[in-house]
């Protein structure tokens, strides 16, 4: 007889254990501190996403139709919002500092 017959999230709100299932098998965990600071790299990672994220929240009318025009072509990405992120990732950081 099984007391529990499946679990999965955390145990409490403020609680750094969970319960999960993956591939069948149940297993429990601990959500480990994460008291280490960024490094130089994840910080520029982080300000390319958001200067990508104010670009795409700037764009203009005329912008945002000529994405259109150009998602509509292509087909390798299925939403709009991904195309037009991943455009404004790949661009130069220079570049993007001259769009603002």
């Amino acid at each position: 007889m099984e007391l529990i017959d499946k679990m999965s999230g955390k145990f409490h709100s403020k609680s750094k254990f969970y319960a999960a299932e993956r591939y069948g098998t149940q297993f429990t965990g601990k959500i480990g501190d994460n008291d280490t600071p960024p490094t130089q790299a994840q910080v520029a990672q982080r300000e390319r996403f958001a200067q990508a994220k104010a670009n795409v929240q700037a764009l203009s009318t005329e912008d945002v139709a000529a994405y259109k025009e150009a998602f509509a072509k292509q087909r390798k990405y299925k939403t709009l919002r991904g195309y037009v992120s991943t455009y404004n990732l790949s661009l130069p950081s220079t570049l993007n500092s001259q769009l603002n």
